[in-house]
């Protein structure tokens, strides 16, 4: 289980992408929340998979949309990493 957590200015835009893309990805989401703080949206997915690469493939895809500002993974035993920091070619 990991937990992918956004911060983005446009809700819309990044839990629609978040949507779409675990979809395509053939992942379960466990539990998705969004919360609003100031100009800010913070958008949280808990993905129930073992995988970190998967997390990280996914976490790029959605980081790319306009509007994203950070991206965090965190999965069950690790600290929070910033998924540009995680994802290393």
């Amino acid at each position: 289980m990991f937990i992918l957590e956004l911060h983005a200015s446009d809700v819309h835009a990044a839990l629609g992408r978040l949507l779409d893309q675990t979809r395509v990805a053939g992942l379960r989401l466990a539990e998705v929340s969004a919360q609003a703080e100031a100009d800010k949206y913070r958008i949280q997915a808990s993905i129930d998979v073992g995988d970190r690469e998967i997390i990280d493939r996914l976490a790029r895809r959605v980081g790319a949309i306009v509007g994203v500002g950070a991206i965090e993974v965190r999965g069950k035993h690790q600290r929070a990493i910033p998924a540009s920091c995680a994802c290393a070619p």
